[in-house]
């Protein structure tokens, strides 16, 4: 019973940790940002022409990330054999 009071005390110190950290990367200018990014005004403002066109950009974003990306990659990538037998 103590060890779950000390896992449970340590998740909401975590998470409250976890909330900080997102309080300061979306604040106003990060949401704006964000805003200003969406598939909504992606189509209206005619950044994208379609679905397919964006569907085509993120496989294209998959496929060859930039350097910051590419970097990264290996840390969140499965191995292609993952889901073999």
């Amino acid at each position: 019973c103590e060890m779950v009071k000390k896992r449970e005390r340590w998740w909401v110190k975590h998470l409250m940790e976890r909330a900080e950290q997102t309080a300061e990367t979306y604040n106003v200018d990060m949401a704006t940002k964000i805003h200003n990014t969406t598939y909504k005004t992606a189509i209206e403002r005619n950044l994208i022409p379609d679905r397919e066109a964006l569907t085509t950009r993120i496989g294209s974003m998959i496929k060859s990330p930039n350097s910051t990306w590419a970097e990264k990659k290996p840390e969140w990538e499965l191995p292609r054999t993952y889901f073999d037998g």
